[in-house]
């Protein structure tokens, strides 16, 4: 009787636990390729099971296009991961789409894409978000967003555009993505004001061969969202990017002291 009962508390600890915190990863795959251009979902899926988020942020995903052989890439890693998908497409390339996408443990109860500025009519970009119900009853906005990386102008109008669109949410905030820049750029030093840069105190860079930083995964600085770990993950056969992990718990709410 005894050990059924310590049995049965571990498990509820355990059920607590995961119920208070979440853990997100972020990561370009490079339409599923690496730096020679050679096929790695599978080993993409095999990274999500063996880090097992909560919630994924991908960007630069295939969806049924010429130089994918036709792949559902989204799909693929869903039932690799037994993810929930949510695909946003952002332009129409070779046939099918290419864009962001979300995978999430927990059920995705609605979603939102917007189409961000393109005053330099470059590539068109997006932010899509996930409105997932977690297990502890709250509903977090999950967002994804991949921006600008030849015109500056392009970048710093969708980066305020984000900011303004996501500020003032009434769920907890997640905002991940390839920012195509580093956190030295004004533009992004700007958002530091409002939200808090998971990666801040890193100097491990996200964009191979070059020493940059430039995928994040940010929150509010308002938000009950608490940042506990943060780590770039080395796996540099994969795409031309490393992913970004990050763990979070909901802060206790402050207790009233009664005089």
């Amino acid at each position: 009787m005894w050990k059924l009962l310590v049995i049965l508390g571990f498990v509820l600890v355990q059920k607590s636990t995961a119920q208070s915190t979440i853990t997100v990863l972020s990561y370009n795959i490079h339409h599923g390729t690496n730096a020679q251009e050679q096929n790695t979902i599978a080993q993409i899926g095999r990274l999500i099971r063996q880090f097992s988020p909560d919630l994924v942020a991908l960007q630069e995903v295939d969806s049924a296009t010429t130089r994918s052989r036709g792949a559902d890439h989204l799909g693929q890693l869903a039932r690799m991961t037994s993810l929930s998908p949510l695909y946003g497409r952002a332009i129409r390339l070779q046939g099918g789409g290419y864009g962001t996408a979300v995978l999430s443990r927990y059920p995705i109860i609605a979603d939102q894409k917007l189409m961000l500025p393109n005053p330099d009519s470059t590539e068109q970009r997006i932010l899509l978000c996930a409105y997932v119900e977690l297990p502890n009853q709250k509903t977090i906005r999950f967002c994804n967003s991949q921006l600008e990386e030849k015109s500056p102008l392009n970048r710093g109008v969708q980066l305020a555009f984000v900011n303004k669109a996501l500020e003032n949410s009434i769920q907890p905030v997640v905002w991940c993505g390839d920012f195509n820049t580093d956190p030295d750029d004004p533009e992004v030093a700007k958002l530091m004001n409002t939200w808090v840069d998971a990666g801040k105190d890193s100097f491990a860079p996200t964009l191979i061969g070059t020493g940059a930083r430039m995928d994040y995964i940010m929150t509010l600085k308002s938000s009950e969202l608490e940042l506990v770990r943060y780590r770039v993950l080395n796996v540099p056969k994969l795409s031309d990017h490393q992913p970004v992990l990050a763990t979070y718990r909901f802060r206790k709410p402050k207790q009233m002291v009664s005089k």
